[in-house]
């Protein structure tokens, strides 16, 4: 478990250990922008009562059935609330903060969620060097009174693919959720990406803001 658990650390130190930030802005209709989507408010797969809860109260969620939280947050990122993993160990579930600076307010007054979707993105890449790239189109999704802004990334040229989700709390704190894939960790193969995108979306249909 000990092993496990400093693969997976090793993993989420790439994607999630950055501090700092570059804003670039977009025209409201760039092509890295994809349609508006409403999905069901309900999970497609099993959840557990395990729950997610921010410190402010202003944020829970769930985690699917059969999974668990590991504790390595603290040595990745002071910004992470909660790392699960699956029983498998080839998929790993993070919820954080985002710190936003002024000069992020205003450029979100623009942008909204989308702009927002754009920042964590830029972190993630900046703080890699360059091994975090972006894949596929940056999309809002509504689900039912909850929105969240969409993007996807990958350190693998492509080969597998993490899913992130932001959003913005009641009290206006900014926070993200990722699903990600960890090859590395086990021999055990990473699910389809349809069948990530219904874990994904599951367990976005469980947070409340």
């Amino acid at each position: 478990m000990k092993n496990i658990t400093t693969k997976i650390l090793s993993v989420l130190l790439l994607t999630f250990l950055f501090t700092g930030c570059i804003i670039v802005k977009h025209d409201a209709k760039s092509e890295d922008v994809a349609p508006e989507v409403s999905l069901s408010p309900k999970p497609d797969i099993p959840m557990s009562d395990k729950l997610v809860r921010s410190a402010k109260g202003d944020m829970i969620a769930f985690i699917p059935e059969g999974w668990f939280f590991i504790d390595v947050a603290q040595e990745v990122s002071p910004d992470i609330i909660n790392v699960a993993v699956n029983s498998e160990y080839n998929l790993s579930l993070v919820f954080s903060v985002l710190r936003i600076n002024e000069a992020m307010t205003n450029l979100l007054q623009n942008e909204g969620l989308l702009g927002l979707a754009r920042m964590s993105f830029n972190k993630r890449n900046r703080k890699s060097g360059g091994i975090v790239e972006h894949t596929g189109q940056y999309r809002n999704i509504t689900m039912g009174s909850q929105v969240f802004a969409k993007y996807e990334y990958t350190t693998t040229g492509g080969a597998l693919v993490a899913r992130s989700a932001v959003f913005i709390s009641s009290l206006g704190q900014y926070y993200e959720v990722s699903l990600i894939p960890l090859d590395d960790v086990t021999m055990n193969p990473i699910p389809q990406a349809s069948e990530l995108d219904k874990i994904f979306h599951s367990i976005l249909a469980t947070v409340k803001y």
